[in-house]
């Protein structure tokens, strides 16, 4: 069953032609979909760079309402396992279709994954694809010393290796070798990482994955379901959006299998979405305290789009007193290590040393994160240890009747 959008959206007029991206691979992208049959674009949605020379990411020009179409990604355009349900038929379809160049029907998206002169994305963002200086600073945040177990999430980061997952012989010419050239092993395991940040299950689906995560009042995107296989993938306005306006969608709330319609949202936390996207999300950030005992515990701090006011709340339960010693612990021992881990950071962005094989390392995200990390949680753990006495701001029983009202909404009704 597929949500209301066919019924509502609101497909943009013609009347004025649309905007040229900033940069040839977009454009290229934009080409490509619009192509295919039923493919579409936004004319007025371009890519800009955030803060004048950030990253770049997708804006509308004019004021959009509600059920606008956004994007339609024909099926033609989706890279799948063919029905196997296997990431690494996925992944081999990636490698293979990308070996072809520029003769696969596929090369303008795989050409901005993997095409080093393109400037698109960049492999080395994931913490598992980190350099082990990244790496042992991370471990340093998290745990210090002491046992990972007893230290911040995520407690383990590192990603698999693509032929744990696929097989020895994956990508190799016979069933009884391995692929042997590092440079071949490392490109599988891009794109494998590809797989684990950019994919909706066993399917890649160019140009959807480009859109930012936020949830909370910013978010403002939803798209079809990707496994619906007789219909196109087709992205929409989820509330009126203002032109200026990033468009952003989600990878926690988002109503369809992916995040088990909704159901996901307080347990695919932050520290979570860091380990798999390496990034930490804008508020809400929704943190595990998974002091032991109450593994299930949620922190939230959000932030008012207007004032920049924080405000906090706990999610299902408050912290017993073993969950708050736990807590102020934690928060004394990032206090300790403050100047000594930054200078570290500083030491690591600066140094020409740092990872063996810097094609595959981003050491300036590395640094960036993990500033970031740091100061995130020691804003959370003060900001509970401050509210350790208020109470539960969402139940689990309120949760149970907010999700259905969203999935009422959303055109499922109370048959999940």
């Amino acid at each position: 069953f597929i949500p209301f959008v066919a019924a509502v959206a609101v497909t943009a007029a013609a009347e004025s032609p649309p905007l040229q991206q900033p940069e040839d691979y977009q454009e290229r992208l934009v080409d490509w979909i619009r192509s295919g049959q039923n493919g579409y674009f936004h004319p007025h949605v371009q890519w800009q760079r955030l803060g004048g020379n950030g990253p770049y990411a997708m804006h509308t020009t004019v004021d959009l309402p509600k059920g606008t179409e956004l994007l339609t990604v024909p099926r033609s355009h989706v890279l799948d396992s063919f029905q196997t349900h296997d990431e690494c038929t996925t992944v081999a379809r990636m490698l293979g279709e990308n070996k072809k160049g520029e003769d696969s029907f596929f090369a303008p998206y795989l050409s901005y994954l993997f095409d080093e002169t393109t400037g698109g994305t960049t492999t080395g963002m994931l913490p598992g694809a980190w350099s082990e200086e990244g790496q042992d600073l991370l471990s340093g945040l998290l745990a210090g010393e002491g046992d990972p177990d007893d230290g911040l999430e995520p407690q383990s980061f590192e990603q698999r290796d693509v032929f744990d997952v696929c097989g020895k012989n994956f990508r190799a010419n016979l069933a009884s070798e391995e692929v042997e050239d590092e440079d071949e092993r490392q490109h599988a395991q891009d794109a494998y990482l590809y797989w684990v940040s950019r994919s909706w299950s066993d399917k890649m689906v160019p140009i959807l994955d480009m859109y930012n995560h936020r949830n909370g009042k910013s978010l403002n995107v939803e798209s079809t379901s990707a496994h619906d296989l007789d219909s196109d993938i087709t992205a929409y306005a989820l509330r009126d959006i203002k032109a200026g306006e990033q468009l952003q969608n989600t990878y926690s709330e988002c109503m369809d299998h992916d995040c088990t319609f909704g159901e996901i949202k307080y347990f695919y936390n932050t520290a979570r979405i860091f380990n798999d996207y390496g990034f930490v999300e804008f508020y809400p950030r929704r943190w595990p305290m998974n002091a032991e005992g109450q593994e299930d515990l949620v922190a939230e701090v959000n932030e008012d789009l207007e004032t920049g006011q924080k405000s906090f709340q706990w999610i299902f339960e408050t912290p017993s007193q073993s969950t708050l010693e736990w807590m102020e612990d934690q928060l004394e021992r990032l206090k300790g290590i403050d100047q000594d881990f930054r200078k570290a950071v500083a030491n690591h962005r600066n140094s020409s040393e740092a990872g063996g094989r810097r094609r595959h390392n981003n050491i300036e995200h590395e640094a960036a994160s993990l500033l970031e990390l740091f100061d995130a949680y020691v804003e959370v753990l003060e900001m509970g240890l401050k509210h350790k006495v208020g109470g539960v701001g969402i139940t689990h029983e309120q949760f149970e009747k907010d999700l259905q009202e969203a999935r009422r909404s959303a055109g499922f009704g109370d048959e999940l």
